[in-house]
């Protein structure tokens, strides 16, 4: 083999080196930016997961309220009806 195309391979070789290289800086740049977008839309998820979780207990508690409520104007619908049973005794006996 001659000299020229000894010195021609090895240009070649060089330049795939090179090329190589710069692959190689470039999936790295791209891996740390993966990584970091993961680490971001991980931190976002959390947020989500524990707003979700918040707004949960808060749907719970006010289902609890509303049990409340809900008990507290049946009674009041019982006393209102008995109330009115009453004042229709006494109107009767009026009569």
């Amino acid at each position: 083999m001659s000299a020229d195309r000894t010195t021609e391979i090895l240009n070649y070789l060089s330049a795939i080196s090179r090329d190589v290289g710069e692959l190689r800086t470039e999936v790295n740049a791209i891996r740390t930016e993966m990584n970091s977008l993961r680490a971001e839309m991980n931190a976002r998820l959390e947020r989500i997961e524990s707003e979700v979780a918040r707004l949960g207990r808060e749907q719970r508690l006010q289902g609890q309220r509303l049990d409340r409520i809900e008990g507290m104007l049946l009674i009041m619908r019982g006393d209102v009806s008995e109330l009115q049973d009453r004042v229709g005794v006494l109107e009767g006996k009026q009569a």
